[in-house]
């Protein structure tokens, strides 16, 4: 598979390095001359200096053989206008960083559907570090983050121990057990150190919270 990025900053260079490493042919386009004397040295990617918004730097870097493009620069406007192109010319998959929140619906609304929105990345990682229950992870939102689908160990003074497992409000999917999975029925009781996937809704996470510790 062949990939094109533009932009050979942090984002960039990591991904060319991920991309590398599981034998993906990749050609990154980096308008600074320094940068990309840099990632020349430190990648094994094909490099191109110049400006990704210019239809021949970006057939230089194999835009038409590209089966995807991804515009990771820092900013909006180039990578609106790497994606215009990419669609014009019939890429595969076109994948856009999006700086400004802003900016995600522009993206949108112009067919550039698969981005990557920095800002509300940002933002839902932390929240799920506010969220967190204790020694559980948040593992997805959906709904718009209405809904939490969560990882959480019972614990010794957890009110779910020897109980049926199901909880009112909540649907816990999986028990992981002594290297075991289960799927829980009307027969499976929790006990200490079961790993459960629960989905639950976002409102009703203190509730949970004090069934799993107990407090």
């Amino acid at each position: 598979m062949r990939v094109t990025i533009v932009g050979g900053g942090q984002i960039g260079e990591s991904l060319v390095n991920i991309l590398s490493s599981k034998d993906y042919q990749v050609d990154i386009v980096e308008k600074d001359e320094a940068r990309a004397k840099e990632l020349a040295s430190a990648t094994e990617a094909t490099v191109i200096k110049g400006d990704g918004t210019e239809i021949n730097i970006l057939k230089d870097a194999g835009l038409e053989y590209a089966d995807a493009i991804i515009a990771a620069t820092a900013d909006d406007k180039t990578n609106l206008m790497v994606g215009e192109i990419a669609k014009s010319s019939k890429v595969k998959k076109i994948i856009a960083r999006v700086n400004e929140p802003k900016n995600e619906e522009l993206f949108t609304k112009l067919g550039i559907g698969s981005i990557i929105p920095m800002v509300s990345l940002a933002v839902t990682s932390m929240k799920r570090l506010l969220m967190r229950l204790g020694e559980e992870r948040i593992l997805a939102e959906i709904g718009g983050g209405e809904v939490q689908v969560v990882e959480v160990t019972v614990s010794e003074k957890s009110k779910l121990v020897g109980k049926e497992a199901a909880i009112k409000g909540a649907v816990i999917g999986t028990v992981y057990r002594g290297g075991e999975l289960i799927i829980p029925d009307k027969s499976t009781t929790l006990k200490e150190g079961d790993v459960l996937i629960i989905t639950v809704k976002t409102k009703d996470l203190p509730k949970l919270r004090k069934l799993i510790s107990g407090q």
